[in-house]
């Protein structure tokens, strides 16, 4: 398995590109056989022309942030480009690296370039490439004795296997370590970064759009001209992740293992009645320091669970879950809930079986996001608005709906316990008036009792 990477071309690479373009084994497939010795100066000359030219895009093939090849695209109008690649490592000839990197391109062209054709040449005896680009969507338009030319409609892109959704507001401190763990991930499938960046006013968006030109091909940046609010953040980032699976992190939280998707994409892929996975997680401050005492205990074995274990209360942390695309589209309500992640693995689990991995992939920061850095007793409400939400509008069996009822009764008895412990029998409305942002919560508790 490799963590595989496009970044744009460097002038420093032609002090390893220079001994490719020498080797007869690789130009004999690339059909671009120098007519001379090409030396380390002339290389260097080569890169430091076409580097800054208008119509091509140049960029190098990185394996586990070993350089290997070149992919690029020249010949760039406004509608087209012509593609063009070749492993120079032989050592990684013939390990499905050429599709993926080629993936990264052609979607690099869709979605930041508008490109809506890429073409390419190809040697005819150079069957394993052909097979290659068709494998990403290229077909055969014209051949030759020698000579097979393809093209790739861009509107027929095959959507990732994956995509990763990440909401990002003010994260400027924590953002590049979100980031690099996503980007850290070694898979043998196509996985994109779906960024909704909320109108900071930190560097958040500078951090997004850097990241985006040295790792083309792995971001779709949705780049809100207005603060739009968390609810409508999450529902165009997740109306924009198209893969099969959808895997969240938001952007002060980071990923710790570098095989953690492909992990839960093979599990799922192999177990179908299972619709979510998830893992356990470091729970860590603001520093990245691991907190002492866990908000959420994890289990340190497998285990499976099912929709009704998770009415009794969210266990699922955020940056561990992975899931399967059951629907398209949210519903109204969805976005009208304080909590987004809850009603969302509630309907995920509607779908299939719920599997937990004991192994810490992730890191999950307490105190940072708007609901980690709520109060408990504003947590226990907002908990218990979600759920008259979710029994209100779901179809939910008769013990899901009693766990839920549980669930409540529970919440309420903990508002109780914080406030006043030695006062018996105060009706919910009663506790509020002695919690902070007591008109919020009563209002809250008001149209739980009398809304639903």
């Amino acid at each position: 398995m490799y963590n595989l990477l496009i970044r744009p071309l460097e002038i420093e690479d032609a002090n390893i590109s220079w001994k490719w373009r020498n080797d007869p084994e690789v130009w004999k497939f690339t059909g671009s056989k120098p007519n001379k010795e090409i030396s380390p100066e002339i290389e260097l000359q080569w890169i430091q022309k076409v580097i800054n030219e208008e119509s091509s895009k140049r960029f190098a093939i990185l394996v586990d942030e070993k350089y290997i090849g070149n992919i690029q695209l020249t010949n760039i109008t406004k509608n087209s480009a012509v593609f063009h690649i070749f492993i120079g490592d032989k050592d990684y000839w013939g390990k499905g690296i050429s599709s993926l990197a080629t993936y990264q391109l052609l979607y690099f062209a869709k979605t930041v370039l508008k490109l809506k054709t890429v073409e390419l040449e190809v040697n005819l005896s150079h069957i394993a490439a052909i097979k290659s680009y068709e494998s990403t969507g290229f077909k055969i338009v014209s051949q030759n004795e020698q000579i097979i030319c393809m093209s790739h409609d861009l509107s027929e892109l095959q959507n990732p296997t994956l995509s990763v959704f990440v909401m990002v507001y003010n994260h400027e401190k924590f953002l590049k370590q979100c980031l690099d763990g996503i980007l850290m991930q070694k898979c043998n499938f196509s996985f994109d970064i779906v960024v909704g960046e909320d109108c900071s006013s930190d560097n958040s968006r500078e951090i997004l759009i850097n990241y985006q030109k040295n790792h083309p091909g792995k971001f779709k940046l949705l780049l809100h001209k207005t603060n739009i609010g968390a609810n409508k953040n999450q529902e165009q980032v997740l109306d924009n992740c198209t893969g099969r699976y959808i895997a969240i992190c938001e952007g002060d939280d980071y990923w710790t293992d570098p095989h953690k998707l492909q992990k839960q994409v093979d599990f799922l892929e192999n177990n179908p009645d299972y619709s979510i996975c998830f893992h356990n997680v470091e729970e860590v401050d603001s520093n990245g320091k691991v907190l002492d005492i866990r908000h959420v205990i994890s289990d340190s074995v497998e285990k499976t669970y099912t929709i009704e274990d998770l009415a009794e209360g969210n266990f699922i942390h955020t940056a561990s879950v992975l899931f399967r695309r059951n629907f398209n589209e949210l519903p109204s309500w969805f976005f009208t809930s304080p909590a987004g992640d809850y009603p969302l693995h509630i309907m995920n689990a509607s779908y299939g079986l719920i599997k937990y991995f004991p192994e810490k992939m992730a890191a999950y920061r307490i105190g940072q996001g708007v609901w980690s850095s709520q109060t408990r007793q504003v947590q226990f409400v907002n908990t218990i608005f979600v759920i008259k939400l979710m029994m209100a509008n779901l179809k939910l069996s008769n013990q899901v709906l009693k766990n839920f009822d549980n669930q409540i009764s529970r919440l309420l008895l903990h508002i109780k316990d914080v406030v006043s412990p030695n006062i018996p029998q105060q009706s919910p409305e009663n506790i509020a008036y002695n919690l902070s942002l007591k008109k919020l919560i009563i209002i809250l508790l008001k149209k739980i009792r009398y809304s639903f």
